[in-house]
């Protein structure tokens, strides 16, 4: 039988003790209370609970004083403090590190307050035993394994998992150097990490080799975080949705000197954009770009784009060519209810990559998968057709120290697009049409790049980018027939 937790209950209300100790017993805690500040920091030193639920009405010693005590004492120094009070202490007593409930109590809340700080009491033993941990984000949030990880000094990468999206945070003796997720890194990437309630981590230890990119303790980067995010929330109820696009007023008079992130804001805004590529484009956290919006448009140097025309996409490939699709996917293989073939984006800009495909999104059957990381390798989106025929869009990093990657991430592609003229991405587009020999098309530009002359089946195409995967799998098609 699970030894029973032991619980401290501080609470002047004799009624709040009677009821939250019976309704925790009835549960398998063992409770004490104390009705003062200093009646809690005895039971605290004499019975050492492993929780205290302390009340910011308790006379004698309030719930500051008390919890700095605890932490000046060797014996009482871990033991979380959960504040509690009415409405208007919450916003006071917002720092407390360990949580705060707001009275009069929802029982459900505080026994799952409850059981989370356990978990995480649970998950910090397990660290300190160098192990590696894992669980769900429903069950301990970002901010309090960053708390464990700090306390116990770990360095290594705490991995998450939400949906399609994947994040991580590195660590060193216990505070956050650096953080990505999907097309961000650095404070801006650990910012949006702490609003991820939902997924999957996992903490693996190891020493950070990097360069760090974040300056901040893990308390100051917690706080700054949370409340970045809940002033951003209340930006966001005054600005448009993400997917409106922007643009700079034809008559706008800019000044003179800006402020940086407002110039990367009007630089950015040369051609309308959509305030969610924004947030993704620049260098700083969501709120200071948020809030730099929020000023162009207040002074009518930024407004609303006019809304595109919205005309009708017709499939990408009729029946026939689905067909004859399929048939050069499953060439040489048994017939399969899936057939997965590829295209392959060569370029040299992660921003060049980004933009491509966040131009797709109107094409038939285009998902976006995740974001393209700074390495361009991986697969970024997918084109569903039926039937479970689809085509993916990868990209390979065309760096002369990943060439020995080349020919196993190419495997299989059917064909290659160029979208510019950098010298990775001319190394790998060489690589594909001569080695390779799959179609290539060139976006843009003037013409085939010189360095890529006499590759048979490269083309150059003109136009937008829907229309060039459109090229691209009729130029496979013209190949798969000859």
């Amino acid at each position: 039988m699970p030894r029973a937790r032991k619980v401290l209950l501080a609470d002047p209300d004799t009624k709040v003790l009677r009821d939250l100790s019976r309704a925790l017993r009835e549960r398998g805690y063992q409770t004490s209370v104390a009705s003062d500040g200093s009646r809690a920091l005895e039971v605290a030193v004499l019975r050492h609970p492993e929780i205290v639920l302390f009340d910011n009405g308790c006379g004698l010693v309030d719930a500051r004083t008390f919890t700095q005590i605890l932490r000046t004492n060797p014996r009482t120094e871990d033991i979380p403090v959960i504040v509690t009070g009415t409405a208007s202490d919450a916003d006071k007593l917002r720092i407390a590190r360990d949580g705060f409930l707001r009275k009069p109590f929802n029982l459900d809340e505080v026994l799952g307050r409850i059981a989370q700080v356990f978990r995480r009491l649970d998950a910090s033993r397990e660290l300190k035993n160098d192990r590696e941990i894992e669980g769900s984000l429903k069950q301990m949030g970002i901010p309090d394994l960053l708390q464990i990880l700090s306390t116990n000094r770990r360095s290594g990468t705490l991995s998450l998992e939400s949906g399609e999206l994947h994040g991580e945070i590195q660590l060193s003796e216990g505070r956050p150097v650096n953080a990505r997720f999907g097309a961000v890194e650095g404070e801006k990437a650990l910012f949006r990490l702490l609003g991820v309630t939902e997924g999957s981590f996992a903490f693996v230890p190891g020493a950070f080799s990097g360069v760090p990119k974040i300056a901040r303790s893990t308390e100051e980067a917690l706080l700054e975080g949370l409340r970045q995010a809940d002033e951003a929330a209340v930006l966001r109820g005054k600005l448009p949705a993400a997917k409106d696009r922007l643009m700079l007023a034809p008559d706008a008079s800019l000044p003179a000197e800006q402020h940086p992130i407002t110039a990367e804001v009007v630089r950015l805004l040369a051609e309308p954009r959509a305030l969610g590529e924004l947030l993704d484009l620049t260098s700083a956290t969501d709120f200071v770009v948020l809030a730099a919006i929020k000023s162009l448009l207040d002074k009518g140097i930024a407004r609303l784009a006019p809304e595109l025309e919205v005309k009708a996409v017709g499939p990408l490939l009729m029946p026939a060519a689905l067909h004859a699709l399929r048939a050069r996917i499953l060439r040489g293989r048994p017939a399969a209810k899936e057939a997965v073939g590829k295209l392959v984006i060569a370029s040299d800009s992660q921003k060049s990559v980004r933009s491509f495909l966040a131009s797709l999104h109107d094409l038939p059957g285009f998902k976006s998968l995740r974001p393209p990381t700074p390495e361009l390798l991986g697969t970024w989106a997918r084109l569903d057709f039926q039937d479970g025929l689809r085509v993916e869009l990868v990209s390979i990093p065309g760096a002369d120290e990943a060439r020995p990657l080349w020919r196993a991430c190419a495997a299989g592609a059917l064909g290659a697009l160029m979208l510019d003229r950098g010298p990775a991405s001319t190394r790998m587009a060489d690589f594909l049409g001569r080695e390779e020999r799959i179609p290539l098309l060139v976006l843009g530009g003037s013409g085939i790049p010189v360095a890529l002359d006499g590759i048979p089946n490269a083309e150059h195409v003109v136009g937008s980018p829907g229309q060039a995967v459109r090229a691209l799998l009729e130029a496979v098609l013209r190949q798969a027939a000859a």
